[in-house]
């Protein structure tokens, strides 16, 4: 017979949708889960570290709690060895484990907690890029919302399509909505209510995550509908520690809500939701959220009221820390400040790169979540742009192109193709920057991205007068795609 440790885990199956399995999943609490394993599966401590990789006295540590598991790959490293399935996989913050061209059936996933049937999206609609025909499945936003929200680091388009693919009837039903714990979280234990609110900050930040990966619209409905339930939930008497982490949640969904409400144009929407993130940075004492506010504003303008916007975004950054905002609005002070000739925008940013260096955007805010290598290269480039050094913008968008994921960060690319095309235009390189005119312009239609199509303003700048037929064909293409871009409603 083989020894203890030698013998294959095994784990039946309905152990893992125990609702104290979901729980312990839910929790990242691998202590929990040892713990349920060893009960339920009589593994031992032995077996059990044998499966994931951990002596005997490290497993022995997690189940008395002396120890906590955080790294992703750590938490990957557990499901592999005990053979999680997938809606465990998922519950637990990770990616499904699906088979590369085994299509799943188009499942709808059935309205749940009051989600209208029209907020579930097909993947078609979510996922940029082709998509086989019997490669669909429909997607509950607010859910893959959670989900994403809860990975570690940054989603790539990959990590996102196996998340919808495998957010079928099934496996979402096996997924706890925040929602089915509404009532329990108003009148039940503080650790109820703590999940609840851990659960729609987890949610906040999947929506932050998904907006560099999907189109405006895709994204709108859904998140119209979870600022419907905070808003709902904050009226619901909560104690007072609660209520004000709700608000902040509030208030960083709601600067989103009003971001995509403009990209969409529905300025009326834009404002209503601007208003609420003011009254949600008031009500939770963190009124960095209108430096969000600002910031975002200042993409609609350009030149001194872009400037206005940004200086009003810096007053409300608090002494120290929030360093990932800091560096985006340095960042974009440089952006600014060289568009309107003045050199100071190199030492914005030296700074901006700095305290990009002491920042943590995976961590610090919601919103932050899109500041990354590829973001700031982007922000150099666009500087050098703004400040006609036309020679340094071929390097740095190379630079740029280099930085950015080709897989996820489509608005991004639009924008460096921008700036690379209007600087080639202007050193007389017609062909190379009618290229990347045109490359540009398709990936800011694939993304239906406001932002992205305004940054083709100095391309259509640059091709203003060019006689080149080829020319002529771009800038009728652009300026219909340009026109009726206008400032934030105040």
């Amino acid at each position: 017979m083989p020894a203890d440790g030698a013998e294959p885990v095994v784990i039946p199956a309905d152990l893992w949708q125990r609702p104290d399995m979901h729980t312990a999943l839910t929790n990242r609490d691998i202590g929990h889960l040892f713990r349920l394993v060893r009960q339920y599966a009589g593994i031992s401590q032995t077996r059990i570290g044998v499966a994931v990789g951990f002596s005997q006295g490290k497993v022995s540590e997690y189940m008395q709690g002396k120890a906590q598991v955080t790294a992703l790959d750590v938490f990957e490293r557990i499901a592999e060895g005990l053979h999680m399935p997938d809606p465990a996989r998922i519950t637990l913050g990770l990616a499904p484990r699906i088979l590369t061209g085994v299509p799943h059936p188009p499942t709808p996933i059935p309205p749940r907690d009051g989600t209208p049937a029209s907020s579930l999206l097909s993947v078609e609609q979510v996922v940029i890029g082709s998509r086989q025909p019997d490669d669909t499945c429909d997607v509950d936003m607010l859910t893959l919302a959670w989900i994403v929200g809860r990975l570690d680091g940054h989603m790539d388009r990959r990590t996102m399509l196996l998340i919808a693919a495998g957010l079928t009837a099934e496996s979402a039903a096996s997924i706890a909505n925040p929602w089915e714990r509404l009532t329990l979280a108003l009148s039940g234990t503080r650790a109820d209510q703590d999940d609840t609110v851990e659960r729609l900050e987890a949610r906040t930040v999947g929506f932050h995550r998904l907006e560099e990966t999907m189109p405006a619209r895709s994204l709108y409905q859904g998140l119209t509908a979870h600022l419907n339930e905070l808003s709902t939930l904050l009226q619901a008497g909560l104690p007072d520690r609660l209520r004000r982490r709700l608000a902040a949640t509030t208030g960083e969904a709601a600067v989103l809500a009003s971001w995509i409400a403009w990209e969409i144009k529905q300025p009326g929407q834009s404002a209503a939701f601007d208003r609420i993130a003011t009254l949600a940075a008031q009500e939770s004492g963190h009124p960095i959220i209108q430096a969000c506010a600002y910031a975002y504003r200042s993409y609609a303008v350009r030149g001194v009221p872009a400037m206005q916007n940004i200086r009003l975004a810096q007053q409300y950054l608090p002494a120290q820390g929030d360093n990932a905002t800091r560096a985006w609005l340095l960042a974009r002070e440089a952006e600014e400040l060289a568009n309107l000739g003045d050199r100071q925008a190199l030492t914005r940013l030296e700074q901006a790169k700095d305290t990009y260096g002491e920042a943590r955007p995976q961590r610090e805010r919601a919103w932050t979540r899109f500041l990354d290598s590829g973001r700031m290269a982007a922000y150099r480039l666009s500087t050098y742009v703004n400040l006609g050094d036309e020679h340094r913008v071929i390097d740095e968008g190379q630079a740029a192109l280099n930085a950015l994921s080709h897989e996820t960060d489509h608005k991004k690319i639009a924008a460096v193709h921008a700036d690379i095309a209007a600087a080639q235009l202007r050193i007389g390189d017609l062909n190379e920057g009618i290229a990347s005119g045109r490359l540009a312009l398709e990936t800011a239609q694939r993304t239906e991205s406001r932002w992205a199509f305004q940054q083709l303003a100095g391309v259509e700048k640059a091709l203003t007068g060019k006689r080149d037929a080829s020319a002529r064909e771009l800038l009728a293409a652009i300026n219909p795609a340009h026109r009726g871009l206008g400032e934030f409603p105040r």
